[in-house]
């Protein structure tokens, strides 16, 4: 069964001029209409183009994403773990190093902690076994969720089996854009 979407939903999954001019279609045939209403008609679209130009700014291109993820590969482990580390202190997160299996930092940021795995990014493709392990350790050390880093593909059970589970998997454009960019020696990180 098909899901319903709303002319909202659909409108965020384009570019940001899309609702201004939809917005613009709007208020002029509501101002043929009925002129008092026109301005109300269209003030929701033209804010949905601000917040959707606003997230379309935060998102790296695809060739800049393949290479910063062409770096983080390059990586060795003291060296991204460093780089991840970082970003996450930077969003304000309390980052320790684990202490047990399944699981390589804990994030703790507002009294929840995240339970994050990233020792397997450079692999070609993750597999369910990784978040087996992950998911086993959330529910060992209570955590709220779990988070998965990888910078190659994700296997079709492991998607599936994370969606079951409450693990976030960030892979490919939204690993370059978390991490940040890359110097040229791949050791210089800086943010975006």
């Amino acid at each position: 069964m098909a899901e319903s979407r709303t002319l909202f939903s659909l409108l965020m999954g384009l570019p940001w001029w899309i609702s201004v001019l939809v917005g613009v279609m709007l208020f002029g045939i509501t101002q043929l209409i009925f002129p008092p209403v026109a301005p109300f008609m269209a003030l929701p679209f033209v804010v949905l183009a601000a917040y959707i130009g606003y997230r379309q700014m935060r998102i790296i291109s695809p060739g800049v994403a393949d290479a910063r993820l062409k770096a983080l590969r390059a990586m060795s482990w003291e060296e991204f773990s460093a780089a991840v580390v970082g970003s996450y202190r930077r969003q304000g997160y309390a980052v320790v190093p684990s202490t047990g299996s399944g699981h390589d930092y804990a994030l703790t940021k507002q009294g929840r902690t995240t339970l994050l795995s990233c020792r397997r990014w450079k692999v070609s493709q993750l597999g369910v076994g990784p978040l087996e392990e992950l998911a086993a350790a959330i529910t060992r050390e209570d955590a709220y969720n779990g988070a998965c880093l990888c910078a190659g593909d994700v296997s079709a059970k492991a998607r599936e089996f994370a969606a079951s589970k409450p693990i976030t998997i960030t892979t490919g454009a939204a690993l370059a854009t978390l991490v940040g960019a890359v110097g040229e020696s791949g050791k210089r990180w800086f943010e975006r």
